[in-house]
């Protein structure tokens, strides 16, 4: 992909994650069809159709020109068919970088810069008793690793209607193993996985473990 600086690519059993910059150039791509560009022309930040583009050029390079997706209730990308293993699909982006999430079961991927300022909406996603919890545990990036957990968890449940501080509550954390254990209304869900990737943070959930 000669328009997209690839960061990293995460190979999983059940799936595959792929860590892109986000480049201007993206939207020039031979990649992207006729109805990308017509999409991409009513887009007037710059901005916007570098994140969009990006997305799209990874889909393409991965799974091929055929690969198509529209969007759910929530937002959330839905791939049209399922090609080969792949049924699902998640995507995320910060000022600087994409993620683009691939799996055979329902997934969510979140990738967040660990310098934005978190402390404004904290009280909106992180409860008193998560705080005392596991605040000095993690350290630093606290509130940049909880804000992309839930991120991550709220696609993974893909319920608009979902309340981060009611609805979802992280009951675990392992730092070593970079896991977090958390419910959604009150029910166990996967673990999700979290890794600093220079001044950003990842963090990916799904079905299969």
């Amino acid at each position: 992909m000669q328009t997209i600086n690839i960061i990293e690519q995460i190979e999983l059993t059940y799936g595959r994650i792929v860590v892109a910059e986000i480049s201007p150039e993206a939207e020039h791509s031979e990649l992207l069809t006729e109805e990308d560009c017509e999409h991409l022309a009513t887009l007037a930040a710059p901005a916007r159709r570098a994140q969009w583009s990006t997305a799209r050029v990874i889909l393409r390079h991965l799974l091929g020109p055929e690969a198509s997706i529209r969007y759910g209730a929530t937002g959330a990308p839905i791939l049209t068919r399922p090609i080969g293993e792949v049924a699902y699909v998640s995507i995320s982006h910060s000022d600087e970088r994409v993620a683009v999430m691939l799996c055979r079961n329902r997934c969510g991927v979140d990738v967040e810069q660990l310098g934005r300022n978190f402390s404004r909406v904290a009280s909106r996603y992180i409860s008193h008793e998560e705080r005392s919890a596991f605040e000095q545990k993690v350290g630093g990036n606290f509130e940049a690793i909880m804000w992309s957990a839930e991120e991550a968890l709220y696609k993974f449940g893909s319920n608009p209607g979902l309340d981060f501080i009611r609805d979802m509550v992280i009951t675990g954390f392992d730092t070593e193993a970079q896991t977090i254990s958390a419910e959604l209304y009150g029910l166990a869900t996967p673990e999700v996985s979290y890794r600093i990737m220079g001044d950003h943070v990842l963090c990916y959930v799904s079905d299969n473990k």
